[in-house]
């Protein structure tokens, strides 16, 4: 569970910075709408993947679950795995869904920064840092280390629409003490105001305990020994503590608003982690989710339609399921059967491909298809409609100057 920057792999600046532009643009425009459930086709189907009808509709009830129990909620944990773009996407989604919904207020705590250095997100959220400024102010190779693009979108996300961030992690200096020398050898007043943590079920700890073995297969040499491990999970509930007692401080300062947590799954997996430490807090109130998961070839359809065309992958390419009647894909001559082989001639083998190319085509621009149909190659110009509130999209603030738009914030 150590986040360590990879040795000169971490730049402090934005890498690809267009493409973190972009991934903003996911949720701030309407998305393509595709499913895995249709008949039809009439080159060789692609057989629908085992589940994926079932999966579809627990995916689907997902959000509309998250928006029926937020208003009785005071913290929400979203997990991740700290190197997946699709986790980073679909909580970029979930956020911008119940912000849309306009029930809570939002606050947004990272896991990934530590609480000390809550002054620089305040000076981030106000405009006052560019985004260089803030991963060099924060330390962020050092104190997280993951690809800094796969979280610039949330960031992004959170000062367009006036969401404050909150630092909730412990500083990396202090649990690399704990990891070697044990919390009893660290004098209370150098725990950073965090208090003691409640103990690890048996199942946290045999999960800390694979992570722990795995630590040592792949980090330097260490002595196994009992003590090493429970220095280790020491450390681990000490970073729990410290993110619940984040959280739980924010609720009560502002109980109105319902605070969210970008947290790792091995935090919350189970109820153990940060929200067994909340429920010790007594704050019952609070719910954790995770991305849904979907068999291979099975693909969520967000919503709204901007194609209205549903689509399934095999390993066979992409293939057009069904044509939404008045759409832009019905315009432009898309047939159930057809297999999509470029997309304004780049080309696509997955769905999810297909799904981004249209998320983010310009508006005004014509969208360049090249399909397959019955053998042949052909090529269809789609005219999609606009996105759905142009003014939010992040052409409407200038990412390469810093200079930030506040017209659609909200507080």
């Amino acid at each position: 569970m150590n986040r360590q920057a990879a040795s000169g792999s971490t730049p402090l600046h934005w890498r690809c910075g267009e493409r973190a532009q972009r991934l903003i643009q996911l949720v701030l425009i309407q998305p393509l709408l595709l499913s895995g459930l249709a008949d039809g086709l009439a080159a060789r189907p692609a057989a629908a993947a085992p589940g994926c009808e079932a999966a579809l509709a627990a995916a689907r009830r997902q959000p509309i679950d998250l928006q029926a129990k937020a208003p009785g909620l005071a913290v929400l944990l979203l997990g991740e795995i700290h190197t997946s773009a699709d986790d980073h996407d679909w909580q970029l989604q979930t956020l911008e869904s119940l912000w849309r919904g306009g029930r809570r207020r939002l606050s947004l705590g990272l896991e990934m920064i530590p609480a000390a250095r809550q002054p620089v997100l305040d000076r981030f959220n106000a405009g006052q840092l560019s985004e260089e400024e803030l991963l060099r102010q924060v330390d962020w190779a050092a104190v997280w280390g993951h690809d800094p693009d796969l979280y610039a979108p949330l960031l992004r996300w959170a000062r367009l629409r006036g969401v404050p961030l909150l630092a909730l992690n412990a500083e990396p200096k202090l649990v690399r003490r704990v990891r070697q020398q044990g919390l009893a050898a660290i004098p209370a007043a150098e725990r950073e105001g965090i208090g003691s943590s409640a103990a690890a079920s048996p199942a946290y700890r045999q999960r800390l305990e694979a992570s722990w073995r795995g630590h040592r297969t792949l980090g330097p040499p260490a002595a196994a020994t009992a003590a090493d491990l429970q220095r280790f999970i020491e450390s681990q509930l000490l970073r729990d503590r410290a993110m619940a007692e984040q959280l739980a401080a924010a609720h009560r300062r502002d109980p109105q608003r319902l605070q969210v947590g970008l947290i790792g799954v091995g935090h919350l997996q189970g109820g153990d982690g940060v929200p067994h430490q909340l429920q010790d807090l007594g704050l019952k109130q609070q719910l954790s989710l995770t991305r849904p998961t979907l068999p291979d070839g099975c693909t969520l359809p967000p919503r709204g339609a901007r194609l209205g065309a549903y689509l399934e992958s095999d390993d066979q390419g992409v293939w057009v399921r069904q044509v939404a009647p008045a759409s832009a894909a019905e315009a432009a001559g898309l047939r159930p059967g057809d297999r999509i082989l470029e997309l304004n001639g780049m080309a696509v083998q997955s769905a999810g491909q297909v799904i981004r190319g249209v998320r983010l085509h310009p508006d005004g621009l014509p969208l360049q298809l090249t399909i397959e149909r019955n053998g042949r190659r052909r090529r269809l110009e789609l005219r999609l409609p606009p996105s759905a509130d142009p003014r939010l999209a992040v052409r409407d603030y200038e990412l390469r100057s810093g200079t930030w738009s506040r017209t659609a914030s909200r507080q």
